[in-house]
């Protein structure tokens, strides 16, 4: 059970990659342009997270269904892997709706 959480973000990750693949929305359609605009997002999230960390706002908890793992003081090893996941959905979402929009 320690490890349902990041299992859950990957399998959820999968979904993000298949539906992107199916309907060509970001990485599928153009990896050059999509990749630093992932990573840049990742990155300002995780600074949002050490700011909050810092004033003590954000703290990791207690869950059976974590690894356990922290790259930092309160930064579970899960958590660059959900500000990905967020990145790629907000990405897919706005892709998709550029399509609708266009139709």
């Amino acid at each position: 059970m320690r490890a349902a959480y990041l299992g859950c973000l990957l399998f959820s990750l999968a979904g993000m990659a298949v539906w992107d693949h199916r309907r060509r929305l970001v990485f599928f359609r153009d990896a050059r342009r999509a990749w630093p605009v992932a990573v840049g997002c990742v990155a300002a999230f995780l600074a949002w997270d050490a700011l909050g960390i810092a004033t003590g706002t954000f703290y990791r908890g207690d869950s059976p269904y974590m690894l356990g793992v922290e790259l930092a003081p309160e930064l579970p090893v899960e958590e660059p892997v959900f500000l990905f996941f967020l990145t790629y959905l907000a990405m897919n979402l706005a892709a998709e709706a550029r399509e609708v929009a266009s139709r």
